[in-house]
């Protein structure tokens, strides 16, 4: 089964490979940024609007 990509803050979430080597990446200040964890990506886009920072 293929998960869809998620929308977050209008932002879209995208996971790339299955089990564990799934990868989860967005497209944050028109660079690409990714994670092993779903929410570590929201958190990252949560920084990124609330606070204007930029992720690492």
């Amino acid at each position: 089964m293929i998960k869809p990509n998620t929308l977050y803050r209008k932002h879209t979430i995208e996971r790339v490979g299955h089990g564990k080597k799934a990868v989860f990446r967005t497209i944050i200040n028109d660079k690409e940024w990714s994670a092993l964890t779903e929410s570590e990506v929201k958190r990252t886009i949560d920084a990124w609007i609330d606070e204007g920072v930029e992720p690492e």
